[in-house]
C-alpha cells in the first residue's frame, strides 16, 4: 500500500475548504454575538478581525502548498 502526496494545488485547495468553513464559522459567532448584545450589527473592528482571519487562511494555505512543492 502507498500514500499518495497531495500535489500543492490539492494542498493549497484543502487549506483553503478547511480556512473557508473557519472563516465561516467566525462570521456567524461575531454575528451571533452582537445581535445577542442588544441587537447590534457588525462594527468595524468585527469586520477587520474577520479579514485578519480571511488573510491568515490565505496565508497559511500559500505557505503549505509552497511546502509541499518544495517536497516534490
Amino acid at each position: 500500500m502507498t500514500i499518495r502526496k497531495k500535489t500543492p494545488v490539492e494542498k493549497f485547495m484543502q487549506t483553503l475548504k478547511l480556512g473557508a468553513v473557519f472563516v465561516i464559522v467566525s462570521l456567524f459567532g461575531f454575528g451571533l454575538a452582537r445581535y445577542l448584545e442588544e441587537g447590534k450589527t457588525f462594527d468595524f473592528g468585527s469586520w477587520v478581525i474577520i479579514a485578519i482571519l480571511a488573510c491568515a487562511v490565505l496565508l497559511t494555505a500559500t505557505i503549505r502548498a509552497l511546502l509541499a512543492a518544495r517536497r516534490t
